[in-house]
Parts: C-alpha cells; structure tokens; sequence
C-alpha cells in the first residue's frame, strides 16, 4: 500500500499469543493486516479475512496458511465497513464464513 498520512492503526490480541494490527487509510479506501504468532490452521484449512458490513462479512482474502508471521493487503476498498473478522475455512475460502470468528477487531476511525 502506498504511504498513506491518514494511516491509522488499532492492535488487539487474537488468543495464543497471536496479535493482529490493523491499519486503515480513509483517503485510499484500503487496509492492511499484519498478524505476528499465528498458528497454522489444521491441514487443509485456512484462516479468511472478512470486512464487517454492519452484521454482513465480506470476504477480504486469505492468509498463507504457512505462515505464522505475515503483513496481508485486505481485498477490496473498506467502503465505510465498521470492522473485520478471521475465521478458520476450507482451504480456497468460502464464500461466507462457516466458522464462528477466532478475532473480530473494529477498524480504526
């Protein structure tokens, strides 16, 4: 992403020692996720990033199931969404989430 002076950030734990950061530009309507500590997912599953829309998830990409430390450029604008949310889905993703969040964070205003 390129620089951004609107950046703004917000932190949070995600449970066994994981931590996420979020980092949102309002000006280019993207964000990025930076997780350090993450365990890989159970074999043929992934960890899905999804924008929140009020109550609605929206898919933001997948993480590298292989990599526990990582920096992920959500897919999509924000688009005035209000949060995100991981979950755990068959590897490919899914087209919604079919597992309960590990994380929900809300985005930075």
């Amino acid at each position: 992403m390129p620089a951004a002076p609107d950046a703004a950030a917000r932190s949070a734990a995600l449970g066994d020692g994981a931590t996420g950061t979020v980092v949102v530009s309002q000006d280019l309507d993207r964000a990025v996720f930076v997780v350090s500590g993450m365990e890989r997912p159970t074999r043929g599953k992934v960890y899905q990033l999804w924008f929140a829309d009020g109550t609605a998830m929206r898919s933001a990409g997948l993480m590298d199931p292989e990599r526990g430390d990582q920096t992920v450029l959500l897919r999509g604008p924000v688009d005035g969404a209000s949060g995100m949310g991981i979950t755990v889905e068959p590897a490919g993703g899914s087209r919604q989430p079919t597992s309960p969040p590990l994380a929900l964070m809300n985005l930075p205003a």
